[in-house]
């Protein structure tokens, strides 16, 4: 049966199944010591960070203890959430990926949060609203957001200043973006091959989103039911067209059958200097905060390029905390996503550096005392935020496997750009379809 199936099967016998958890509620020391348990794709050091929200938590509430039951791969994480639904032995607090909202909200597992937002110190009208929409379903809340990114340009300052060229200002043209990039690509031995990159062109569709919409297209038609007439549409293959000619014709950006020859992926390429322009999230800031701290790296954020006669725009990614209806401690488990959502936990979180808080007031508060000057630069990114195509239609992890044969297709192996969209709308709504 597939997950989504399995799901709504459960969803019809929830009264038969609340039994069964309640039966299943834990009590581990003793009949008075109450076991919530929480679960995530955390890592180890996310983890860490949500460990001062959660020993709180205990202080605040005796007798109760927290178990966070962390799932390392991401991948088996949304089956087994689904699994222990199902089974009536639900988490009690689980982190809820964007991308998995639509099906949760369909199959109506998951406690609709805003009737107690505000009895567990929450103000929902606290958070982005382009960020709380994406769990919201009408005045239904699912989740509560804990943080979010959205995707932009990283810019090495050290290349743009050995150059000359002007830093990159938010709402700069697909024409500005080339001009800048054909400066940065710098073959100083002369053999033919560039030494240093002006940009990358990375196959995964969430660094490319960006792009597409920022050129006037989209993946999907607006009602998310059809790929064709979207995909295949003149705004969106002028941007494919755009995004692939830095690989094919310009040559700013190497092709992906060229990394061998410049020994490193993009994004190290980019880490050692030799890459101007990298599309990517805040998650990025944890790998390089130490040589950003020491100043041995500086970097700006500028928005994604966009046509003439369109507005950049930048999905956000985000994910927050739910609690399935089938939990044996409802009102503890609200309260603890709570406060795994509240300020004093993303004030903790931002301190990492993964992510944004979903409060703008937090994030303002972080962004002033960021001396680089890169917090401020993605707050200036969020009024373009949209919720990605996975917050609004099942199906999408389908979906978005099919979009970087269109990069493959067409940089590596020279396919025309629209005859590759063509094909790929026509894959994807028949994965719609189904």
């Amino acid at each position: 049966m597939r997950p989504l199936a399995r799901l709504r099967a459960w969803a019809q016998t929830l009264a038969c199944l609340s039994l069964a958890a309640s039966a299943t509620a834990c009590r581990a020391a003793g009949d008075d010591e109450v076991v919530l348990r929480m679960t995530s794709w955390q890592s180890p050091q996310e983890n860490l960070l949500d460990l001062p929200a959660i020993q709180a938590f205990e202080r605040a509430h005796p007798g109760v203890r927290v178990v966070n039951e962390p799932v390392s791969n991401q991948a088996e994480y949304r089956e087994k959430v689904i699994t222990a639904i199902a089974s009536g032995a639900p988490p009690d607090v689980l982190l809820l990926d964007g991308i998995d909202v639509p099906s949760f909200a369909e199959a109506g597992v998951l406690l609709d949060l805003a009737p107690f937002a505000q009895r567990v110190g929450i103000a929902v009208q606290d958070f982005f609203p382009n960020v709380l929409a994406m769990f919201a379903r009408g005045d239904t809340v699912l989740a509560f957001p804990k943080g979010f990114s959205p995707v932009v340009y990283y810019y090495n300052r050290a290349l743009f200043d050995a150059a000359g060229v002007a830093y990159p200002r938010d709402g700069w043209t697909f024409d500005e973006f080339l001009q800048t990039a054909k400066a940065l690509t710098i073959d100083r031995d002369g053999d033919g091959t560039p030494d240093q990159w002006g940009t990358a062109v990375d196959r995964r569709f969430h660094t490319w989103q960006a792009m597409v919409w920022s050129g006037g297209g989209d993946i999907l038609a607006p009602d998310g039911k059809r790929s064709t007439g979207a995909l295949d549409a003149p705004a969106s293959l002028r941007s494919l067209e755009f995004l692939t000619s830095l690989a094919t014709t310009h040559r700013v950006a190497p092709r992906p059958n060229a990394f061998r020859a410049v020994s490193g992926n993009e994004t190290r390429l980019f880490y050692s200097g030799r890459l101007a322009l990298l599309p990517s999230g805040h998650w990025l800031i944890p790998n390089i905060r130490a040589q950003l701290t020491k100043g041995k790296l500086s970097l700006g954020v500028v928005s994604f390029p966009r046509a003439p006669d369109a507005r950049a725009s930048t999905p956000l990614f985000a994910s927050g905390w739910a609690v399935p209806r089938n939990s044996a401690h409802r009102k503890l488990a609200v309260q603890l996503a709570a406060a795994l959502s509240g300020p004093e936990a993303q004030r903790q979180r931002l301190s990492a550096g993964l992510e944004l808080a979903t409060m703008p007031a937090i994030q303002r508060e972080f962004a002033s005392r960021d001396t680089l000057g890169l917090e401020e630069a993605f707050l200036r990114q969020v009024a373009t935020g949209r919720a990605p195509w996975g917050s609004r239609i099942e199906r999408f992890r389908e979906v978005e496997a099919q979009l970087p044969d269109i990069i493959d297709r067409v940089v590596i192996r020279n396919e025309a750009v629209a005859s590759v969209a063509r094909d790929v709308a026509r894959r994807i709504d028949e994965i719609l379809a189904r």
